[in-house]
């Protein structure tokens, strides 16, 4: 309601652009400028509003309703659980946490002692950019690199060979007793922290440009506002307030009630977003975003969670070919301009020529802007769906290991690992109300239900093929021999949870 009557004052009938071509727009993050996404600062009261009704009070009612809920949890909790080699491999491998996945560097075939002629399949998971945080007193965190092999190419089954733990790089192989055991609750705490501030960051943030200026400077009636504007509703408000607001779950504020992590924002978690944006020199594992050029750079793990998340990626990709070709010269044209200010803020997003080109040229542009807005709309919505219903129904709670207290080990020759001073009930507690309230998926629009303001019927037969495209990659999926992450009914129509 509040969306579709901005642009309105009095009887004035709905102006062209959203918002008078008044904004919103990026702006360097106030946070860390040169290290992360541009942000969006500035927005519409209808869009503050329209989240608040939508979601805002749904963090409220969850943090009275599931507040009791989490203290019965963590009343119960003793201990933290065993975490057996194979199931920590598993782990790692069969979902989100794949997404870490990359090959060795010359550095840690040095590190493990690998000869890389020996024919093994190997890769690592590398969570070094947890050295930067220094957490609360009592609490500790390490950095380390996990080496896996791989079966063969397309198998499903990893071991875990070893974990290089520490500043010293203390390298710890399954045997090396109460060490190895410890050093594997540390691995974990790398995934949730990788996940939250590295990987995920790139699958939020990025898009709120795209997003503002697109409705900054797009008519309403144009095909790429149509298209573009039902996927990005609740997301500037959404990911302003995790990065802004004071009652952030990123908060400065240990004792707000929800924050499960081990330090405040700025005491070096931000490092983990610049790792995951900026790129660590040298390391495959941090290459740094880059906007998706082809399907080869679009960042799918070599695993069963790469190929859902692949399945899916034909569909949009068909119904932005369809709606890009229906484009006039004039839409086109604002196309080239809109490009144009994106690559300002993001600079690997694709140049968009039409005006002054020849035929060839134009071609090009439209293949080339419909494959950018098929990465767009599968990554709001497929990508970033399937990565919270992973990380909220496959890893549990007594996983995540967001709080360790014990320190990391040292030498090969450890004490005993006693499970249960490796967290306290606080720490439970405040991991299982942050699950609920922000790591679950809350869904209020969904994909399924998408409409589009399209004004004829032909995109209004493509959009109900792009549906049962949808349908036929969902119910294709067991026949295919892949694992149904999530299930198309629940995949969100953007970002907002």
């Amino acid at each position: 309601m509040f969306l579709q009557n901005a642009g309105r004052i009095g009887n004035v009938p709905k102006k062209k652009f959203l918002y008078s071509r008044k904004g919103p727009w990026p702006q360097p993050s106030p946070t860390e400028p040169l290290g992360t996404a541009p942000e969006v600062l500035h927005l519409p009261w209808q869009e503050v509003l329209d989240f608040q009704v939508h979601i805002g009070l749904r963090y409220m009612r969850d943090l009275f309703v599931c507040g009791p809920a989490a203290l019965v949890k963590a009343l119960g909790f003793r201990e933290l659980p065993e975490i057996p080699d194979d199931a920590l491999a598993s782990a790692l491998t069969r979902g989100l946490y794949s997404r870490f996945l990359s090959p060795l560097d010359p550095a840690d075939l040095t590190t493990f002692g690998v000869d890389p002629s020996d024919g093994v399949l190997r890769y690592k998971i590398d969570f070094s950019p947890i050295a930067s945080v220094d957490p609360y007193e009592g609490m500790y965190v390490a950095p380390t690199i996990t080496l896996l092999r791989r079966e063969g190419p397309t198998s499903p089954t990893f071991a875990v060979e070893a974990v290089a733990i520490g500043e010293t790089e203390l390298v710890l192989r399954p045997g090396d007793g109460p060490s190895w055991e410890l050093a594997k609750y540390f691995v974990l705490q790398g995934c949730s922290y990788g996940t939250l501030f590295t990987e995920h960051p790139n699958v939020h943030f990025p898009y709120d440009t795209i997003n503002a200026i697109t409705k900054g400077s797009i008519p309403t009636d144009h095909l790429l506002f149509q298209l573009l504007h039902p996927h990005l509703r609740f997301s500037l408000v959404l990911d302003n307030s995790v990065l802004q607001s004071p009652a952030s779950v990123i908060s400065e504020f240990r004792h707000t009630i929800y924050d499960p992590f081990t330090a405040r924002a700025s005491d070096g978690l931000m490092s983990f977003f610049i790792a995951g944006y900026k790129g660590i020199r040298d390391n495959a594992a941090y290459p740094g975003y880059r906007y998706a050029e082809s399907t080869a750079t679009l960042g799918l793990p070599p695993t069963d969670y790469g190929r859902f998340l692949e399945s899916y990626f034909g569909p949009f990709h068909w119904l932005t070919q369809q709606v890009v070709a229906a484009m006039d010269d004039d839409e086109m044209s604002y196309c080239e301009e809109w490009a144009r200010w994106i690559r300002v803020w993001i600079e690997s997003f694709p140049e968009l020529h039409h005006r002054h080109v020849d035929a060839a040229e134009r071609q090009r542009t439209r293949e080339k802007l419909a494959f950018a807005l098929a990465v767009m709309l599968w990554d709001v919505t497929v990508v970033h769906s399937t990565d919270h219903h992973d990380f909220a129904t496959d890893i549990p709670v007594e996983w995540k290991c967001f709080r360790l207290r014990v320190p990391p080990p040292v030498a090969r020759d450890g004490g005993t690992v006693d499970r249960g001073k490796l967290s306290r009930r606080i720490d439970l507690f405040k991991s299982h109300l942050a699950h609920r309230m922000f790591f679950a998926p809350t869904t209020v629009t969904k994909l399924i239900d998408t409409e589009y303001d399209f004004g004829t019927d032909a995109l209004r037969a493509v959009h109900n093929e792009f549906i049962e495209r949808l349908r036929r990659v969902d119910a294709d999926l067991p026949s295919r021999g892949i694992k149904r992450f999530i299930p198309l009914g629940e995949i969100a129509a953007s970002i907002q949870y």
